[in-house]
């Protein structure tokens, strides 16, 4: 998977928990994608691609796992 293949939702949630899970880096590249334009968001996901697809990833494993204890 490539953090440009996310949809907008699957992006923001990837942001989401950089920001929550993340470090003080992974924090400050998903508050710069809340603000930044198509284009900056673009740039943004092409060059930190591992955080988008690494958090992305943590995101669907606790759905999943939530999912299962309820």
């Amino acid at each position: 998977m490539k953090a440009m293949d996310l949809d907008q939702d699957m992006a923001l949630a990837a942001a989401r928990l950089m920001e929550r899970e993340g470090g003080s880096f992974a924090r400050h590249i998903a508050q710069a994608f809340y603000v930044a334009d198509t284009t900056n968001r673009e740039r943004l996901l092409t060059a930190f691609d591992d955080l988008f697809c690494k958090f992305y990833r943590q995101y669907r494993i606790d759905q999943l796992t939530q999912g299962e204890t309820k």
